[in-house]
């Protein structure tokens, strides 16, 4: 009768593995996870708005630049400052721009030794030119708060606006680069736990 109240090995066997699975699976979500959700849930939201900024900025080149050619072949307005609206979402789409691609790893790079490095390397690089690169945007920050405060007194020719919306662009790009850096170095150094910066893509350099 003992004997037939034993639960068959087999059954055991698999229940255990079932287990083991269901915890590794657990174990894996957990890793996937982000360890703060929160600030997750922030640096998407900044993300969103940037791009919202990017499709205004485009948007606006290319009303007044489609614009442009219509006013002058059959609307013939007095309006004479499509150029000018252009050139000012053109600047905003450039150094906005500079700060995503970078964000995203999308900007251009040209490489001369990189292929011979090890991959430790190559990252070990990569973080020196991150730090790099938040030291010259802080900087240009600073410059651009004090061309803001000269382009304040210069008029751009047919729109009531100043030369300063033109260097808030330069203000604006630089300072969201630097927030995307700490961001990147606060991603590194939790382990890439916090899991707010694209990941490191070595397809270019695969061993």
């Amino acid at each position: 009768m003992s004997a037939a109240a034993r639960p068959p090995e087999g059954g055991a066997s698999s229940l255990r593995g079932a287990a083991g699975h269901e915890r590794s699976l657990r174990t894996e979500q957990d890793r996937q996870a982000p360890a703060s959700p929160r600030l997750t849930l922030a640096v998407r939201l900044l993300d969103g708005v940037v791009k919202a900024v990017i499709v205004l900025a485009l948007a606006m080149v290319l009303v007044f630049t489609v614009g442009q050619v219509t006013d002058r072949y059959f609307i013939k307005s007095q309006f004479d400052a499509h150029d000018q609206f252009a050139r000012i979402g053109m600047v905003w789409l450039t150094f906005i721009g500079i700060a995503v691609g970078i964000r995203n790893r999308t900007n251009v790079r040209i490489e001369l030794l990189g292929h011979l490095a090890s991959l430790a390397t190559r990252r070990r690089v990569a973080v020196v030119l991150d730090l790099v690169m938040l030291v010259v945007s802080v900087f240009l920050v600073i410059v651009g708060a004090r061309l803001m405060e000269i382009g304040a007194f210069q008029a751009i020719m047919g729109t009531p606006l100043n030369y300063d919306i033109m260097y808030a662009a330069l203000l604006a790009g630089m300072s969201l680069l630097a927030v995307f850096m700490v961001i990147r170095f606060a991603d590194i150094l939790s382990g890439r736990r916090l899991k707010i910066d694209p990941p490191i893509e070595d397809d270019d350099h695969r061993e």
